[in-house]
């Protein structure tokens, strides 16, 4: 049967644009969109010379000045390489009655960029020669292929509108099968044999060999592309690949990245073109490259690919090493738990890594019984002193870092470990106070308990902590005196200033950027505390860049949430907004216990859009958590959430919750992390009565609950009610409004006139309260009526 032509508006009304302003035409898509098809058909009854450079030259250069025809197709430019008609068709375009048309699967090359500069150039790209479902049930319908509206609509999202892709699945259908997996997967293959000799083999066999091994990966760097081709020339490369077609694109910032049907097609082509060794080594070279720059997580992947068991276990021995707030202990779980247990057995660092693993994954028993494990093989007989130095150090890194053990007798175990290091029995290395997180008091370990004694404790374990932390306890002993006075109101404000920047001079110029942010979390609270928000963000920022430029990127999400923190207090919930949309960790995907700080955070982003059956159950999962690992802070800070948010849902007992909470927070006499939930706690403090807590605190609590909610009248205040219900309709036009789909395309996809959109619309900004869709859109996720982007 002869196969009908299947017309795209879209593009031809490009070619007639241009026909009527006498202006150069470039279309620019991959191979097997019916370019060339879609001109010479426009053409047909045109006189038009065309020109192909599908071979790196010309087939063909006539005389510009013998050249009749009003209309010269040059087509294949993409593949034009040869400098004699490079210089032809320069000339040639210099004829000023000719119309042009080029054809190419890339942008414009540059040498005809140069050549163009003063043209006016129309350009038609992939969007207008792709098939829409009408169009694509109409070809397989002259194919003798009857398909639904709805299955139109799937292929022709399925294929892109690939018109090639189209034709092959039309073909597989006509043979009798429908629509669906089986039939997709045949085309799949036709596509890939298309490519084959479309483009694959119209590559020279070193770019080939280049693309091949690069096809594994969903970006790439030049640096890294070295490293994996082992190609000397891998720019040259790549720009060659570029110029070819858009199947490889750069992003300007030194990263390409492969169209996926590339990428798909090249990696089953892998299977026919290189060797088992071959493949094996290209991911070993992309292991290496990912190590050197840091990557573990990237490196792990690429080594598990190529089989490297030693690799493996040496990263995981390095990631070992590291304290888990710099460690990625979470991030390459899977490559712990799959070491076999007698190579894991063999290597002391290896069982402390599984022992603060499971600590870290709530699987205290595992944790434990690795700890059992490691101390076994330290009291083996026979084995080498260095590693019995090893197994020891480790298990005094564990007595006083496991997550799970809390800090009971803590104080005690840093002085036996501060007598071992004394003698040179244990080598110790490095620690994490903070845990990335703003406060010492509630960093990688809950302190409260210490807060009881704190300046005996400074004395008695100064000496201890400088032993046994080295530079990472530089700044400790002032910093969490500092914290436990201001929690308690036990010292004066200045002198608490004065131990904080005395900390920080110490942590900053011998320690670690991890105190340094502990301290700047701490003068936060205490600028937000005497009604200095503005100060309180400018300081954060001040260090956000510090942190930037000297390379502590793992501190930035919790500088973040902190930063999004003060906002609330200032009333700015738009910026809220965008972190949990952008940044706000998802522990409905992972939940990972050193994420808690960015938990607490996200649950006062909740209340503060009234989400409050969200807030809830993340409560409740950090609940259990702070229970089993006696996180005394955050047990209290939790108990507040929970009593606030029962208390806005009038659901379960949120006394008993806000008491609770009291109870815990009186036992070390602390206020500020009471008082800072303010005009949010000041309604449950006046309709609770009398609370079975002391009189004394009693009485300094509200006094600094009622000072925040003077200073902070709105702090996690639902900012948006609806005055009235959205309508059936209403509620289906919210999203689209939100996500910002033109009035004419909401009317079109909803069956009704765009005066009724208008209509609906006025409805809605007067449910919400707004003037604008900027308004709609922030306050329709306050609500939760709307969670996109």
């Amino acid at each position: 049967m002869e196969e009908q032509f299947i017309k795209v508006p879209a593009l031809f009304q490009k070619l007639k644009q241009a026909e009527k302003e006498h202006c150069l035409l470039y279309i620019k898509a991959l191979g097997g969109y019916g370019k060339s098809t879609a001109v010479q058909h426009y053409l047909r009854k045109k006189p038009h010379l065309t020109i192909s450079g599908v071979e790196g030259f010309f087939d063909t250069m006539p005389l510009p000045e013998t050249i009749h025809q009003p209309v010269v197709v040059i087509d294949d430019i993409s593949f034009l390489k040869e400098e004699e008609s490079i210089t032809y068709l320069g000339t040639l375009l210099e004829q000023p009655d000719i119309w042009f048309i080029l054809i190419g699967r890339s942008p414009l090359p540059l040498w005809l960029q140069e050549k163009l500069l003063s043209r006016r150039i129309l350009f038609a790209v992939e969007k207008d020669l792709m098939w829409n479902p009408q169009q694509t049930r109409k070809f397989l319908a002259d194919f003798e292929v009857e398909v639904t509206p709805e299955e139109a609509e799937q292929i022709a999202k399925d294929t892109v509108g690939h018109a090639v892709t189209i034709k092959l699945l039309a073909q597989r259908m006509r043979e009798g099968l429908p629509y669906g997996a089986e039939a997709a997967e045949k085309t799949r293959i036709d596509l890939y044999h298309y490519l084959d000799y479309a483009f694959f083999e119209q590559w020279d066999e070193e770019l080939k060999q280049a693309m091949l091994r690069l096809a594994g990966f969903d970006s790439f760097t030049l640096p890294m592309a070295q490293m994996i081709t082992g190609c000397e020339n891998t720019s040259l490369l790549l720009e060659k690949a570029m110029t070819l077609s858009e199947f490889l694109q750069s992003d300007g910032q030194g990263r390409y990245q492969m169209r996926s049907i590339l990428r798909e097609y090249l990696m089953w082509k892998q299977n026919s073109e290189l060797t088992k060794e071959q493949c094996d080594n290209i991911y070993y070279n992309a292991g290496l490259y990912f190590e050197l720059q840091g990557d573990i997580r990237q490196a792990l992947a690429c080594y598990d690919k190529s089989k490297s068991q030693g690799k493996i276990a040496e990263l995981l021995i390095k990631n070992s090493m590291k304290h888990p707030g710099n460690g990625h202990y979470y991030e390459t779980r899977q490559y712990y738990l799959n070491l076999p247990r007698e190579q894991a057995e063999s290597s002391p660092i290896l069982m402390a890594g599984l022992c603060m693993l499971h600590s870290l994954l709530m699987q205290t028993e595992e944790s434990e019984q690795w700890y059992e494990a490691l101390k076994a093989f330290e009291q083996k007989p026979g084995i080498p002193n260095n590693q019995k130095k090893e197994a020891k150090s480790r298990l005094a890194y564990l007595d006083i870092a496991l997550p799970h053990r809390g800090s009971v007798g803590l104080s005690k175990i840093l002085k036996n470990v501060a007598m071992l290091c004394s003698k040179r029995s244990v080598s110790l290395t490095e620690f994490s106070i903070t845990s990335n997180m703003p406060s010492v008091m509630n960093g990688g370990k809950d302190f409260c308990e210490w807060s009881k004694i704190d300046k005996e404790l400074a004395k008695t374990l100064k000496k201890p902590v400088e032993l046994v932390l080295g530079s990472f306890g530089a700044g400790l002993v002032n910093v969490a005196l500092a914290e436990s006075a201001f929690e308690k109101g036990s010292m004066d404000p200045y002198e608490i200033l004065s131990l904080l920047n005395s900390g920080y001079t110490m942590a900053d110029t011998k320690g670690t950027a991890e105190m340094c942010f502990a301290i700047i979390g701490i003068m936060t609270r205490i600028h937000i505390s005497r009604k200095q928000p503005q100060l309180a963000f400018s300081l954060l920022m001040d260090f956000k860049e510090k942190v930037i430029r000297e390379g502590h990127h793992h501190l930035l999400p919790n500088i973040n949430a902190l930063s999004v923190v003060i906002e609330l207090f200032t009333g700015n919930v738009e910026a809220a907004s965008r972190w949990l949309t952008n940044e706000a960790p998802n522990e409905n995907v992972e939940f990972y216990i050193l994420e808690r700080y960015r938990y607490l955070v996200k649950i006062k982003a909740y209340l503060a859009f009234g989400r409050l059956e969200e807030a809830v159950s993340l409560i409740e999962r950090l609940s259990y958590y702070f229970e089993q690992y006696d996180r005394y802070y955050q047990q209290i800070e939790n108990g507040l959430l929970r009593a606030i948010v029962q208390y806005r849902m009038n659901l379960g007992d949120w006394k008993q919750s806000l008491t609770k909470a009291l109870q815990k927070a009186e036992e070390y006499q602390f206020v500020p992390v009471v008082a800072e939930y303010g005009a949010a706690l000041q309604p449950l403090l006046k309709e609770a009565g009398e609370l079975k807590i002391a009189k004394e605190y009693g009485q300094r609590l509200e006094q600094a609950v009622k000072e925040f909610a003077l200073a902070y009248p709105k702090y996690l205040e639902p900012t948006q009610t609806l005055t009235e219900p959205l309508t059936k309709m209403e509620e289906k036009l919210l999203p689209l409004l939100c996500s910002g789909v033109a009035m004419e395309e909401i009317a079109a996809r909803c069956g009704i006139t765009y005066n009724t959109v208008k209509y609906h619309n006025r409805n809605i900004y007067r449910k919400l309260g707004v003037k604008n869709r900027q308004q709609v859109q922030v306050a329709a996720r306050q609500l939760g009526l709307y969670g996109g982007t």
